[in-house]
């Protein structure tokens, strides 16, 4: 895997072999094409980007005690959810409706957990 610091080593060189590796390490990293994006492109992208979240299961009694039981994406007008084995998915329109399938007791109820940026990039990070 080439590092960032790399990316920009090859890119500063006037090799157009070298540039090339730049543009294949930069989509290798992410980027989807071989020239940067700008502020204004990032910034729509982040405005439209949907979020992340996740169903958990847990013990009214003993919270503590839960499990995930499937992972969501919610934009503006959708939420999709799938179960963490695959087998089942389905499409809401609020994250909350999501939770209906996994009904509430007395003993078991379910909550969506919002996964935050820094969630997402510690986890990225820890690859």
């Amino acid at each position: 895997m080439i590092d960032m610091a790399t990316v920009t080593t090859l890119a500063e060189s006037e090799d157009g072999v070298a540039e090339e590796q730049a543009a294949e390490a930069r989509r290798g990293a992410g980027d989807l094409g071989s020239e940067p994006y700008d502020p204004e492109m990032m910034a729509m992208v982040m405005a439209a980007a949907p979020s992340l979240f996740a169903v958990v299961e847990y013990e009214v009694a003993h919270p503590e005690i839960a499990r995930v039981m499937g992972f969501g994406v919610s934009a503006d007008e959708w939420v999709h959810v799938v179960s963490v084995d695959g087998k089942a998915c389905g499409t809401f329109e609020t994250a909350e409706e999501a939770l209906k399938p996994y009904g509430k007791s007395d003993k078991v109820a379910a909550r969506v957990v919002w996964v935050s940026p820094a969630l997402a990039l510690q986890k990225m990070i820890m690859r």
